[in-house]
């Protein structure tokens, strides 16, 4: 068989929302994979016509309105059909299930393989959120991906949910992670001072904090807990640490709320965390639904902080390399969560090279195009 170089492999892609800037995992997880991709071979993007600019290896054409016009099947296949053709397109990739029609009828026209970046179990996930809708999703979901020649998932948890409620051949599934830039711990050099004075944070405590698109319930749900759960049984075992609380879309009441602890602080979106992060010392994971990997908890690891986190807000975090950067309670045992934050504070452990080895994004990109190249 004819072995395909990465030079030879043309990528056409489908992302169907704004991605351009990140301001989600969502994002970053279409960012990192195909600026990974793109700087081995050809990598053109489709997406809608609100993405801000592109300073990354792949290219972007806003061919789809920003309205639910664009999920209609076959909307814009014309288009997609002359781009793919201009870049003479090896392989599709479909990010979601939800345009997966146009995607079909792309890879049957230029008789290529399509395959789906699946980010969560889209069904599931809405099932979780009470939408009355989702079993009409979990039909088309389990179609698109019997039909696709592969499925990219995000963890070994959807791979195997799948294989099983979805009757997937194992072959046709393949684990690809969110990842980081990262290979190896960033220093602090003396990082947590200057950043305590520009945000007003004491820099002589330990910083806890969560981050997230807090807007997005299980992540709102998550803040509460910090709030309501874990900050009262903070003094019971000696912390006395600053809680930062990151991300858009935060409700006023959990604004007004986090006003009345003295320790807490609401920072709202902040555009650039290589800083923020680097200087923190513990991540709180208490999410309790949402599916899919928690992707600031990969962040955070990278950033060499320790991850608290709940058997749900875990789901998709490979334990074996995450070592003692991740410490999971049971769900909802507030007492068993707070004693790990104690322990990750006392422990000097750094993220491990199989960490980084594992969750590389160009150890990823790499496998993706192994994949790629067999089809």
């Amino acid at each position: 068989m004819l072995v395909m170089s990465n030079k030879s492999i043309s990528i056409f892609t489908i992302a169907p929302y704004r991605f351009l800037p990140a301001n989600n995992g969502g994002h970053h997880a279409i960012i990192n994979l195909h600026h990974h991709l793109g700087e081995q071979c050809e990598n053109t993007i489709v997406s809608t016509d609100d993405n801000g600019d592109n300073p990354y290896s792949f290219k972007v054409y806003p061919i789809f309105p920003d309205r639910p016009l664009r999920y209609f099947p076959g909307y814009g296949v014309n288009k997609m059909i002359d781009i793919a053709r201009e870049h003479n397109a090896t392989h599709i990739i479909c990010e979601h299930p939800y345009m997966i029609i146009s995607a079909m009828i792309v890879a049957e026209r230029l008789d290529i393989p399509w395959y789906i970046h699946s980010h969560n179990i889209e069904s599931e996930r809405f099932r979780a959120f009470g939408k009355k809708w989702w079993p009409i999703l979990r039909q088309y979901e389990k179609y698109a991906m019997n039909k696709c020649d592969g499925v990219f998932f995000i963890t070994p948890e959807d791979t195997q949910w799948a294989i099983k409620n979805f009757n997937l051949p194992a072959a046709k599934c393949h684990d690809v992670p969110f990842g980081t830039n990262l290979t190896s711990p960033p220093k602090q050099n003396n990082l947590k001072e200057k950043v305590g004075n520009e945000l007003e944070l004491d820099s002589t405590k330990p910083w806890l904090y969560f981050l997230g698109a807090l807007d997005y319930p299980p992540n709102e749900d998550a803040v509460s807990h910090i709030l309501n759960d874990i900050y009262p049984l903070l003094s019971k075992h000696d912390i006395d640490a600053e809680i930062i609380i990151v991300g858009k879309g935060l409700s006023k009441d959990l604004q007004e709320r986090i006003n009345t602890v003295n320790c807490a602080h609401y920072l709202g979106y902040v555009s650039d965390l290589t800083e923020l992060l680097t200087a923190c010392d513990v991540m709180l994971n208490p999410v309790m639904s949402g599916g899919g990997i928690k992707t600031k908890a990969v962040e955070a690891i990278a950033y060499n902080n320790t991850v608290v986190s709940s058997q749900a807000g875990a789901a998709g975090l490979l334990r074996g390399a995450c070592k003692d950067k991740l410490l999971v309670a049971e769900d909802h045992n507030w007492e068993q969560f707070t004693q790990y934050i104690a322990e990750a504070l006392s422990s000097n452990s750094n993220t491990s090279g199989e960490f980084y080895t594992t969750y590389n994004n160009k150890k990823i990109a790499d496998k993706v195009l192994d994949i790629l190249k067999s089809s």
